[in-house]
């Protein structure tokens, strides 16, 4: 069977950044002139979504003979995506195969520096400053953006957290492992220098979030609903199964621009994903990513502690006890001894000590020091923890205070006086012991490098403008 090479670009990009990787797979008898295809969309068309993206790409693979009308492949193929890219071929692949996997022609994807939680320039690519910048600058389309795609790829947006439940968090097994889809995502740890630095955030490679750009994530659930019980946690994994790779010297465009050298890292560490024959060699070439990238992690660490310290990121959801979303709540962290924890709970009638309050204010700059509310929908949240920092702080406090507890405490307002949440459970929940690492026993460890966690909470919602009596009222 014939193997081809797609290569999908990413928000306000186009197919002619990608000549040099094309010559380059050529150049190494990945494929040829004819066999390396590339992908092109309207990333900036206001009106255009991922929905019409992945039914035009679809078509098209159709038209150039790719795969059958009725989506059984002819060919194997290869997709290597930038940003945006990421997301399009993710959910492509769940829309059309999700139920007849077997029948994908994809067999390799090479993710480079994909967005698949997102991007904090979305929401500025949708502001006036942003479509002046990046917007389209012709009749019947002036200062278009493309603000469907953007609010998909905005921090936090209820787009990522929906296809992650499509394709990652699924109770099948996931498709991304090295006996079905062979899985390479590369990013670099550098962010932008020069005047494109102004846009640098923590934790990215100046326009992607790093931990946001692995699929092996953890979905916490929280739930308030449940009467039986103060408050239940579950839990749901992905498989780890997939190369992941962090890289030196490079940021989020240096790593497509970099193939123009002949004797750039990146060159050889593409060819190697998109030719990998066996599961056995998948296994050799994840193990060799993952020490790489402690090593990058380590060299440049002694550098700059900071700059290049591993963070995660946390989406929040909140939802009432009927799915219905909460847009309105707040987080509080605080720190108290262990000795007035009970049952994963401290007391509302706990005082803080004078060392108490002041770690916990130390936690509480780190764990809300980056936090963004999506735009469209209040009730999903982002957050981005510098983990070098916070385990800093942990050992910092357990030296100070002893053996302490880290809660949360969630505030809903009110929605009028009858309408209300039942808070009274969503106070001082123990989320991390300093002598165990974990919430408690039972309970799955919070913190995780370069990984992206999914948290959803859900309370009940109450109202007293309903009632049942033997008088009228």
């Amino acid at each position: 069977m014939s193997e081809f090479t797609l290569i999908i670009h990413g928000w306000s990009d186009c197919s002619s950044s990608f000549v040099a990787l094309k010559n380059q797979l050529q150049k190494q008898g990945v494929g040829d002139v004819d066999t390396i295809l590339y992908g092109d969309y309207q990333s900036r068309e206001d009106n255009i979504t991922f929905n019409d993206v992945i039914d035009g790409l679809n078509d098209q693979m159709i038209e150039k003979g790719l795969i059958e009308p009725d989506g059984k492949k002819r060919s194997d193929l290869n997709i290597v995506v930038h940003s945006t890219g990421g997301l399009v071929i993710r959910h492509w692949i769940y829309n059309y195969y999700a139920d007849r996997i077997d029948e994908c022609p994809v067999k390799r994807i090479l993710m480079l520096a994909p967005a698949n939680f997102g991007s904090p320039l979305a929401h500025r690519g949708k502001s006036f400053l942003g479509r002046l910048v990046k917007g389209r600058w012709k009749v019947g389309d002036l200062l278009e953006v493309g603000r469907n795609l953007l609010d998909g790829l905005e921090l936090g947006s209820p787009y990522q957290w929906s296809l992650a439940h499509y394709d990652i968090f699924t109770s099948e097994t996931p498709y991304y492992n090295r006996n079905q889809i062979q899985l390479t995502i590369l990013t670099g740890i550098e962010d932008y220098e020069g005047l494109k630095g102004w846009v640098n955030k923590p934790g990215t490679d100046g326009t992607i979030v790093i931990a946001g750009a692995t699929l092996n994530s953890v979905k916490l659930s929280l739930n308030f609903s449940n009467h039986d019980v103060p408050y239940q946690w579950k839990q749901v994994k992905t498989a780890d199964d997939f190369c992941f790779g962090v890289l030196p010297g490079l940021d989020h465009g240096t790593i497509v621009s970099s193939f123009k050298e002949d004797d750039a890292d990146i060159v050889d560490l593409a060819v190697e994903a998109l030719t990998i024959k066996t599961p056995d060699d998948f296994a050799d070439f994840k193990a060799r990513l993952r020490a790489s990238t402690e090593e990058t992690y380590e060299s440049y660490q002694s550098q700059n502690s900071t700059r290049y310290s591993k963070f995660q990121q946390f989406i929040i959801h909140g939802i009432d006890d009927h799915g219905e979303p909460i847009r309105d709540f707040t987080f509080e962290f605080d720190v108290y001894k262990t000795k007035k924890a009970e049952n994963n709970t401290v007391s509302s009638k706990s005082y803080f000590n004078n060392l108490e309050r002041k770690f916990s204010d130390k936690f509480q700059e780190i764990l809300l020091g980056q936090i963004h509310t999506h735009n469209a929908d209040s009730s999903y949240r982002r957050l981005l923890v510098n983990l070098n920092k916070l385990q800093a702080l942990m050992e910092e406090t357990k030296q100070k205070l002893g053996d302490f507890v880290l809660v949360m405490k969630i505030y809903i307002p009110e929605i009028d006086k009858g309408i209300y949440y039942d808070v009274d459970s969503l106070q001082n929940i123990v989320i991390y012991r300093s002598n165990t690492g974990k919430m408690d026993e039972n309970a799955p460890s919070l913190f995780y490098a370069n990984t992206t966690t999914l948290l959803e909470f859900s309370v009940d919602r109450k109202t007293k403008y309903v009632r049942i009596g033997t008088e009228p009222a």
